[in-house]
């Protein structure tokens, strides 16, 4: 599908992609449908809170190297980013690179939402420009700039021509999508309006889209075998490198959720292909991955010894942990990508995945090649991955009903607090590691390692589930998992 970015918005990953947040049953079925453009979304009669497109937007463009966002929302929306700030200010960089995220609140209020802020906003761009002298300025949307119809583009528009440098409006408005990944196509296509120009020359790097570069420094002589630099677009990426990324030969993300909209535009701007369908992580995806890119600059042979010296180097410790978690079973919530890549991790270490739970999921991604499946797809034919699966975003009271009727050894999880809610079952949960840390025969060898340790040092926990009280009622604690779910419309 191509991206076009000479609109000021992006569509919504319902309306763009047909992704959806409410589904049960199994991971054959759910790709088989998604394959044939039939896939129906479930809704709820009752759902816990979930998170805001509105956030992921702005944690992901106030992290670019030189520049700032200018958040046209009340103070509580932007005040969400401080957290974001301080982790940043952890990611592995060059020295000098890191700042914290700057992020200036118009702090919308509610005369603003009767007589209109875009002169608040116009003093406020100004000021920050005056202030802190920033090489670009993206104008986040709220839900409330929205539903007030600010005219936010034009001035972004008229702010570019006065400042001098661009002025980028990114609708980050929280009501227009059910999906929070909605909030990372937003920065992309901000992102993408503002830095990416056509080139006609092609050089010997490739690109990868993902939020840290944590890990880069293991794969980067992976790379350099085929005779290629990594770019790493992330948190910290500057103009140069998204100059230097649209003349690369090829692009892949971390997943789907965070990375298909700027590895699209990439292929559709500037030409340079995306690899989508075969994800780097663990022995088997990290094989089809790399032969996948070998192939596309003509280096089969120099991919081959790569894959045979890295499987030589990890599978001793991976047989290892093989036999540690034998028997094991495991409860996965995870983002769209990383539930069903960590689905494929415990198949490879013969661990048995009771269920699978995706915040969301994409039947198709902003790839060129439509006749390319996503990567659960392709694992559902090519390896005859299926398990039992549902589609919830971040809902807490299903992933507990899941985590209740499965009492797994250990959940894996990241963020959302499915964690803790095996924590309180005296279940282990083990935050997962996503991206290039991940990458590859090393990466499942950490990750085995990582997850036997756990398993096999649970006593506290089980201690810790004898005095854990519920706070939920007894017709609300017993429900039965997706109770819930009204008629599939």
């Amino acid at each position: 599908m191509a991206v076009n970015l000479k609109v000021s918005e992006s569509a919504t990953r319902e309306n763009r992609l047909g992704s959806i947040t409410g589904y049960n049953g199994t991971l054959f079925e759910l790709a088989k449908s998604g394959c044939a453009g039939c896939l129906q979304n479930k809704k709820r009669t009752f759902q816990t809170t979930s998170n805001c497109a509105h956030t992921h937007c702005i944690n992901q463009l106030a992290g670019l190297a030189g520049t700032l966002v200018v958040d046209h929302a009340p103070g509580g929306c932007s005040a969400s980013q401080i957290c974001f700030s301080a982790v940043k200010s952890r990611i592995p960089a060059p020295p000098g690179t890191l700042q914290h995220a700057r992020v200036i609140s118009t702090d919308l209020n509610e005369t603003d939402t009767i007589f209109g802020a875009l002169d608040k906003l116009r003093d406020r761009v100004r000021a920050a420009y005056d202030r802190h002298h920033p090489r670009e300025i993206y104008i986040a949307t709220s839900c409330v700039s929205a539903i007030i119809g600010e005219d936010v583009n034009s001035v972004a528009d008229e702010l570019t021509q006065e400042l001098g440098i661009p002025v980028v409006m990114a609708s980050a408005e929280g009501l227009r999508s059910k999906i929070w990944a909605s909030g990372f196509d937003a920065y992309c296509h901000a992102a993408s309006r503002a830095r990416l120009k056509p080139k006609n020359e092609r050089n010997n790097t490739i690109n990868y889209i993902g939020f840290t570069n944590l890990g880069q420094d293991k794969v980067n002589p992976l790379f350099e075998r085929l005779g290629l630099e990594l770019i790493a677009l992330t948190a910290t990426a500057s103009i140069e490198d998204f100059d230097r990324a649209c003349s690369s030969v090829a692009s892949f993300g971390q997943c789907g959720a965070q990375s298909s909209y700027l590895c699209g535009a990439l292929e559709d701007v500037c030409d340079v292909r995306y690899f989508q369908h075969h994800l780097p992580y663990g022995g088997i995806g990290f094989e089809r991955f790399f032969r996948d890119i070998a192939k596309h600059i003509g280096r089969e042979e120099d991919a081959e010894a790569v894959i045979a010296e890295e499987k030589a180097k990890y599978m001793p410790i991976i047989e290892e942990n093989k036999r540690r978690l034998k028997g094991k079973r495991v409860f996965i919530a995870l983002g769209a990508s990383f539930a069903y890549e960590y689905t494929r991790l415990l198949k490879e270490l013969d661990i048995e995945t009771v269920h699978a739970v995706a915040y969301h999921y994409d039947p198709k991604l902003d790839n060129a090649n439509q006749e390319e499946k996503v990567a659960a797809a392709t694992d559902v034919i090519e390896l005859k991955l299926d398990v039992e699966t549902s589609v919830n975003d971040g809902q807490a009271v299903e992933t507990l009903q899941l985590i209740r009727k499965y009492q797994p050894d250990a959940v894996l999880t990241r963020g959302h607090d499915a964690g803790s809610w095996g924590v309180v079952e005296g279940i282990p949960a083990l935050g997962c590691e996503i991206g290039l840390i991940l990458m590859g025969y090393r990466g499942l060898a950490m990750f085995s390692t990582a997850l036997a340790d756990l398993v096999t040092n649970n006593n506290m926990l089980k201690n810790l589930a004898k005095h854990y009280k519920a706070p939920f009622s007894a017709n609300y604690d017993n429900l039965a998992p997706h109770s819930f779910y009204r008629k599939v419309v």
